[in-house]
């Protein structure tokens, strides 16, 4: 125990493991995560549905999606985005771990007789053929990613968008990082919870890494017959940091928001969303 207990608290080297898929994967945390996805009023695994429901009419009026406009979703969860935007008459391709997210994301396109391509996986394994006028990446999903994931999703982004195409995603901005402190936290759950419907115990360490605008929620759950570590990377951005790494991988920023419907940038903000274009493109959605 004291050895676990020793790793557990020692900050580990920045980007150094990847359990995205063991979060989303998990039978029992996909369940849970899913459920968060669905309340209608948290801002959880998804924003609050009235938010969502204001982002697609701004995407729409946006990027003249309802005229058959070929969009891509990736971490596209159960649904939200993808379904509102094929109802509005958008070409949608969603992509997700969470088998549990997509089986919703289906049924709930079934139901309200919507044609939308669902593939389940990681997007950063992702082999397409096809192109989009629009690729979203909604809510920090390039985050957790590390510096080489990033960049190698960012080049496939570019190889996936037609002429003219955008790319809109948002972003942990440097505000959430400096509201943080590092911590150490214990937890005892006898009858199950978030993490398995079994008991477990769970500590959690926060680790910052100030010169990178980056920190890590390290969890470790013990249970009686499996242990479990889960590392939740969080890079944060200011623009400049963002313009900086999106141009050495070939892109340009055309506008930064405050967020995906639209909003105006509030450097006070936890987040900010950014429309990027390839440098190459010379296509703009006002022209």
């Amino acid at each position: 125990m004291y050895s676990f207990l020793e790793k557990q608290n020692t900050r580990p080297p920045l980007f150094s493991a990847y359990t995205a898929e063991k979060l989303w994967t998990d039978p029992h945390v996909a369940q849970q995560m899913l459920a968060f996805h669905l309340d209608p009023v948290e801002d959880l695994a998804s924003r609050n549905h009235a938010f969502i429901e204001r982002s697609i009419q701004w995407l729409n009026e946006t990027f003249n999606l309802s005229s058959g406009a070929r969009v891509l979703d990736l971490g596209c969860g159960p649904g939200l985005y993808a379904n509102g935007l094929a109802e509005l008459g958008a070409s949608v391709t969603g992509v997700d771990f969470s088998r549990s997210s997509l089986t919703h994301a289906i049924s709930a396109a079934e139901s309200r007789n919507l044609e939308v391509t669902y593939h389940q996986g990681n997007y950063l394994d992702l082999d397409l053929e096809d192109s989009f006028d629009l690729i979203l990446l909604i809510f920090g999903d390039l985050c957790p990613l590390g510096p080489d994931q990033r960049r190698s999703l960012l080049d496939k982004v570019k190889r996936w968008l037609s002429p003219g195409g955008h790319f809109l995603f948002d972003v942990s901005n440097s505000t959430l990082f400096e509201s943080f402190e590092e911590s150490a936290t214990y937890e005892a759950a006898p009858k199950g919870g978030f993490w398995s419907p079994d008991p477990y115990f769970l500590f959690t360490n926060r680790f910052k890494y100030q010169a990178d605008l980056a920190y890590l929620d390290r969890y470790g759950i013990i249970e009686a017959n499996r242990n479990r570590e889960i590392f939740n990377w969080i890079q944060c951005y200011d623009p400049e940091r963002l313009g900086a790494e999106l141009g050495e991988a070939g892109w340009e920023v055309e506008e930064i928001l405050g967020n995906v419907a639209g909003d105006p940038w509030d450097p006070d903000a936890h987040f900010f969303a950014v429309i990027a274009r390839p440098e190459e493109s010379v296509v703009s959605r006002r022209s």
